[in-house]
């Protein structure tokens, strides 16, 4: 049986985007040791005309990218766009799309569905990551961007497990449901409980476009 393809960009030139670069290294990890062929286009390798190639060579089932956006675009490395509306949004035929990325649910994900994207799950206004200025060096133990980062891993690591595209949606939803109380608890620290607000404006701002019962 042929291998389900994951395509997954990190581009990691500031700071937020080297937060989710060793995050979404946790979901290559597990598409590893599920047996998925990975496409990992790290650091400088994000770019426009390495990723057009993976996936018109690949045809990837699960594409993952990470950075920054706008309500029409999606980038990767140094901005670089790499999707934009009226460019190549119909380059995700059948595939499932979770963007990491500011924006790109408004407009970006509704004209790759109508394009043949199976669904896309992502973000209609910015996509906030709060984060301990003295964890920037060791983004994995950050206290404050793990009630933000992995709620949102587990978009590909639930589809990635056989989850349909709604269940997985619906995972996230709950993690960051339940993580907000948290930061609302005395249990908290400070600076977990000033993001709280933060983490609701993503909770609201995720959505889930195209077939719900989409998966790998």
């Amino acid at each position: 049986m042929q291998a389900k393809t994951l395509l997954v960009t990190r581009p990691n030139h500031d700071l937020i985007t080297n937060y989710l670069f060793y995050w979404a290294a946790l979901v290559v990890k597990l598409a590893k040791r599920k047996g998925f062929k990975i496409l990992d286009l790290s650091g400088a390798k994000a770019n426009y005309r390495v990723f057009v190639s993976y996936v018109k060579k690949h045809h990837p089932k699960l594409v993952f990218l990470n950075g920054h956006g706008s309500a029409d675009a999606i980038t990767g490395y140094g901005n670089e766009i790499i999707i934009q509306v009226n460019l190549n949004d119909n380059l995700l035929k059948g595939s499932i799309v979770y963007a990491r990325s500011c924006d790109a649910a408004s407009i970006l994900g509704k004209t790759s569905v109508r394009n043949g994207t199976a669904a896309f799950v992502g973000y209609k206004k910015k996509f906030i990551l709060c984060y301990s200025p003295s964890k920037i060096t060791k983004p994995l133990s950050d206290e404050v961007a793990i009630l933000f980062l992995e709620p949102s891993n587990l978009i590909p690591i639930s589809l990635i497990k056989g989850n349909i595209v709604e269940a997985a949606y619906q995972k996230s939803q709950n993690a960051m449901r339940s993580n907000f109380w948290f930061m609302l608890s005395t249990k908290a620290a400070q600076n977990q409980k000033d993001a709280a607000p933060y983490l609701w404006a993503n909770r609201k701002n995720q959505v889930l476009l195209g077939n719900p019962d989409a998966k790998l």
